[in-house]
């Protein structure tokens, strides 16, 4: 399977994120308590523009939001980690304050542009979901660029995915042409394993931020990506540590081992009471078990 149909097949169901250091990099400092400012821009990439926010100074941390949502779903997060250490997030093209593309254009190279342009040089990488392959496709084409990746639910290119995954269980997807109103109420509703049952205030917040940006994900067909991971994991060498929440498609845990079995010393997460997005079902717990995991 290509990287391309891995990314559409994740889209259509719609679960289409790191934050350990190298011991040569400084460690992210205990909160100080104290909200730092935001800054905010539009940079213009290759064939297009990328909207992100960043705040706190110190060691970069750069979240990539999941193929639902779009970097809104870091607020927990971006509050967080802004405390103590320069968090970034972004709108992949098509989501939240980014334009859609209307031509082929890479992930990859937008993330490397905003980098540059924010003279970063190494960051830590949380990704979430689809956010997740892209962070580590980047840690691939980009080695010296990462110092870390933290993998929220992820999946890897290259690995299959069952029956179960592409019918969602029986359940079928939001069909084409569905009204923001019956996505909502699939995703919040009728999806099993997106959030967990008893997650029923980060359901209302998951369904506001997707009345509030309907057009998220357009165009995302005609992003670019690099040969599938799956055979390549190996080659990263800097500190993982993947996460997702009890509740979340088996596809999605399969995923995460063969992850974890591909990369070197990568340490797996299970956060009870959580699906697929526990950085926002569960933020306490899950801003725990990253900072424990820098420390």
């Amino acid at each position: 399977m290509t990287p391309l149909v891995a990314c559409r097949l994740l889209l259509l169901p719609g679960i289409l994120g790191a934050a350990v250091l190298l011991q040569t990099d400084p460690p992210l400092r205990a909160s100080t308590g104290a909200q730092p400012s935001t800054v905010e821009g539009l940079l213009e990439v290759d064939g297009g523009r990328i909207y992100y926010e960043m705040t706190g100074e110190g060691t970069p941390v750069i979240f990539i939001h999941d193929g639902i949502l779009h970097r809104e779903t870091w607020d927990e997060q971006f509050s967080e980690f802004g405390r103590s250490a320069r968090a970034v997030r972004w709108d992949r093209r098509g989501y939240g304050r980014s334009p859609a593309p209307t031509a082929p254009f890479s992930h990859i190279a937008d993330l490397q542009a905003l980098m540059k342009s924010l003279k970063i040089e190494r960051a830590t990488v949380i990704g979430c979901s689809a956010g997740g392959m892209l962070a580590l496709h980047f840690a691939l084409d980009h080695p010296t660029m990462v110092s870390a990746l933290v993998l929220v639910g992820p999946i890897v290119s290259g690995f299959s995915f069952s029956d179960h995954f592409a019918t969602r269980g029986g359940r079928g997807s939001p069909p084409a042409g569905a009204s923001i109103e019956q996505k909502v109420e699939y995703w919040t509703r009728t999806d099993p394993w997106i959030m967990a049952p008893t997650s029923t205030a980060a359901k209302a917040r998951m369904g506001a931020l997707m009345l509030a940006n309907p057009t998220n994900g357009a165009g995302g067909q005609l992003a670019r990506w690099s040969a599938p991971a799956l055979g390549r994991l190996a080659q990263i060498k800097v500190p993982t540590l993947l996460i997702t929440g009890e509740f979340d498609i088996p596809d999605v845990h399969s995923h995460m081992g063969a992850i974890e079995a591909g990369i070197a010393g990568a340490r797996r997460v299970v956060l009870p009471h959580a699906g697929h997005l526990p950085h926002l079902e569960v933020p306490q717990a899950f801003n725990a078990e990253v900072r424990k995991f820098v420390r």
